[in-house]
């Protein structure tokens, strides 16, 4: 990779800080990509020894690289929003969360004055998963405003995580970049190997998925599925392209289009005598037409033109990703949730230009920052661990770069200017610009209109009403809850609401205006049957079922509905003036 002509002041540049003191001090739109694999919410702290194991001169120069910025002890470190290096070579995170540890009294005041959506999110989490879900999103959710600021219109944020967060983050996501800039959820298929057999009968199915969230800054974000198509296999090519020329394979389509295609009349011309047959026209206009002419690539045959179909660069890529395996091999640093380069690769390739700038702040394993190099894109890396230096070295060292002034190979390969360099937490960039108008991020909702609105009056008391106009018999059948003696109990017991009218016709609604008390017999019985309630009093009848003489002594459908109407009526003139009362104070 040879120098930038617009080289980013921060390019090659690894932070050893709190992120999120290095992304409030980036400008405003200057980072193309973001990517990053965040901790995941797994309720647990992750632990691995790197690999090839650390040596007593890689802990000493990171304790000599502390120290340079005046940081010499574990409580020092502390104070200065980062881990102290412990000599037992891990690769260790944690991933628990909780108010009184990670979470900064500001930080919500912000999100609830600020960010009303957002924290409808995290306050939805308290009650869905718990206070250290929530604790999680806080964290998560002011670094993501960040983010969002610093990301370029053109810009794209792609973000890790797994089963677990992934609904919580995605919410957190779609309030602050706006669920019309997700382009798309994928899913990252971690491995083709088996899993280890266990003594113990699986109780659900094994994990083998990530997600990563893919958003953009704007509509204007850039993106290049043909950087990265599926390629085609040969088998597929071998069967369906069997023709060859001198260009490659191929196979013949006929130049025009269907018959059932829309009629096209700026494609219906002559060319070179033949007409197409249908009103759909070709399927190119002239000029490219000529253009496929002079590279011979149309075919007469049977007095029909033809085309030359060759196959393209793959098919589009979808957003399951199952040919990328687990990172391995030389580039294992210890990381138990270690991602591949070849992952960051494709994201790089497809949301940036070459010189491009690709911010990876929790850069623990190294991979976008290396991905980046070997794509000629700029990047900026931030990690909380000193430990980061260590692996990065490393990953480099691999691919011939210096690091700290320190050639990693005999044979330099990047100019002194392309030199990688290490910054601490109080060597952060300053702003050269102020922060963008706040906005606000919550929109109100539009009126809601029901498919069947709710009642104005709730039924428990609707179903009382009705039954005192019936003296608390059913409607359908004379059905009443009785004392020994034969006297009614007058109670709402052991009665139903049904509607007058079928819920299905025109006109129907939940008001008390079609609502009838059934006996739970007849109720269960009619089911979800498209019939008028004076109807169904005839089939009782009919069926002998009635709890009174005749038909006659049952309340009488057209004085009970005009009673309802009434009551109906009065209940919305009390909702009347209670609205008015709310809106004068």
């Amino acid at each position: 990779m040879t120098a930038q002509a617009n080289q980013h002041p921060l390019n090659r540049r690894l932070f050893i800080a709190d992120n999120l003191n290095l992304l409030r001090q980036l400008d405003n739109e200057s980072i193309d990509l973001i990517c990053i694999d965040p901790p995941f919410k797994k309720r647990r702290t992750f632990v691995g020894k790197i690999k090839p194991p650390l040596t007593d001169a890689e802990l000493r120069q990171e304790i000599d690289m502390l120290a340079g910025w005046g940081i010499t002890n574990e409580q020092q470190a502390s104070d200065a929003g980062i881990n102290w290096p412990t000599n037992a070579g891990d690769a260790r995170f944690k991933d628990a969360w909780s108010y009184r540890d990670d979470v900064h009294e500001d930080w919500v005041k912000r999100i609830e004055t600020q960010h009303e959506s957002l924290n409808r999110v995290i306050e939805a989490a308290k009650v869905t998963s718990g206070m250290d879900t929530a604790a999680y999103l806080c964290y998560m959710a002011v670094r993501l405003i960040e983010m969002h600021r610093i990301l370029k219109p053109t810009g794209s944020l792609y973000l890790h995580c797994d089963g677990d967060a992934n609904s919580y983050l995605r919410l957190t996501l779609d309030a602050i970049f706006g669920d019309n800039n997700r382009r798309s959820q994928i899913t990252w298929k971690r491995t083709t190997r088996g899993f280890k057999g266990s003594q113990f009968a699986p109780r659900t199915y094994n994990s083998n998925t990530d997600t990563i969230l893919f958003y953009a800054k704007t509509t204007d974000a850039f993106f290049d599925m043909g950087r990265v198509m599926e390629p085609y296999d040969s088998d597929y090519v071998a069967k369906a392209f069997k023709m060859e020329d001198s260009k490659g394979p191929y196979y013949l389509d006929v130049a025009y289009n269907r018959p059932s295609a829309s009629p096209r009349p700026n494609l219906c011309y002559e060319y070179n005598g033949f007409f197409p047959p249908h009103p759909s026209g070709w399927k190119v206009g002239k000029a490219r037409m000529d253009e496929l002419d002079r590279n011979g690539e149309l075919v007469v045959r049977d007095n029909r033109l033809y085309r030359k179909v060759r196959p393209k660069a793959g098919r589009i890529r979808n957003n399951l990703w199952d040919d990328i395996d687990e990172a391995g091999g030389k580039e294992r640093t210890g990381y138990p949730t270690q991602k591949p380069t070849e992952l960051a690769e494709r994201i790089i390739k497809a949301s940036t230009n070459p010189g491009d700038v690709v911010l990876d702040c929790f850069a623990g394993c190294a991979y976008v920052p290396v991905a980046a190099e070997r794509n000629g894109r700029q990047w900026i890396a931030c990690d909380i661990s000193p430990r980061a230096l260590t692996v990065l070295r490393r990953q480099f060292a691999k691919f011939h770069y210096e690091v700290d002034g320190q050639q990693q190979t005999e044979q330099p390969v990047l100019l002194t200017e392309a030199n990688i360099v290490t910054a601490g937490p109080h060597n952060l960039p300053e702003r050269t610009d102020e922060d963008p108008e706040q906005r606000i991020d919550m929109k109100e909702p539009p009126p809601v209109e029901y498919k069947t609105p709710a009642s104005i009056i709730p039924e428990p008391e609707m179903l009382q009403m009705l039954l005192e106009l019936s003296d608390y018999k059913a409607w359908c059948c004379g059905f009443a809850n009785r004392r020994p003696d034969g006297s009614i109990i007058k109670t709402t017991r052991n009665f139903h609401l049904d509607h007058h009218d079928p819920k299905s016709k025109e006109g129907s609604s939940n008001q008390i205006t079609n609502r009838a008390p059934m006996c739970p017999h007849h109720n269960i019985r009619k089911n979800n049957r498209r019939v008028h309630l004076a109807e169904y009093r005839q089939e009782i009848a009919h069926a002998k079922e009635l709890m009174v003489d005749n038909i006659n002594e049952l309340v009488n459908l057209t004085w009970a509905g005009d009673q309802a109407l009434e009551i109906y009526t009065q209940a919305r003139m009390r909702q009347g003036n209670q609205s008015a009362l709310q809106t004068t104070h």
